[in-house]
């Protein structure tokens, strides 16, 4: 009879430096997801304000055009229009009337605020034959 001596060496479980690695990339892993989900909710928030701010500037703009094809506002050389609506808390709006070269050309220029944020935005408008009063 031969006898034959088997050395067994199993592992059971893991060693901790396996252990380290695997808890390393975890949480580098949890970091990278959890900083993306940071910046998106910078960019929901800016993407809020530039709606609105549009949506708010546009609004102006439409009613200024209006009020000048009417006959209502006046056209000047330089003219600040303050806001004709009710903004919410910490919102600021102003509109600046410019005539341009071509006497006939006005150029609308509304500006939102709303704490460190800001939107411009600007249209043109064109009247034919457009009476401009002189300030000064």
């Amino acid at each position: 009879m031969i006898l034959k001596t088997v050395t067994i060496n199993k592992r059971h479980g893991f060693s901790l430096i396996e252990i380290l690695i695997s808890l390393f990339v975890l949480a580098g892993s949890l970091s990278v997801i959890f900083s993306g989900f940071e910046v998106s909710a910078k960019l929901n928030s800016h993407a809020g304000f530039e709606s609105e701010a549009a949506f708010l500037a546009e609004r102006e703009i439409e009613l200024t055009k209006s009020e000048l094809l009417n006959g209502n506002l006046k056209a000047e050389k330089v003219r600040k229009i303050p806001c004709r609506f009710r903004l919410k808390p910490g919102w600021k709006l102003t509109t600046l009337l410019t005539t341009q070269a071509p006497e006939d050309t006005i150029r609308l220029q509304v500006r939102v605020t709303h704490s460190d944020r800001e939107l411009q935005l600007e249209s043109f408008l064109f009247l034919p034959n457009l009476e401009v009063k002189n300030n000064g």
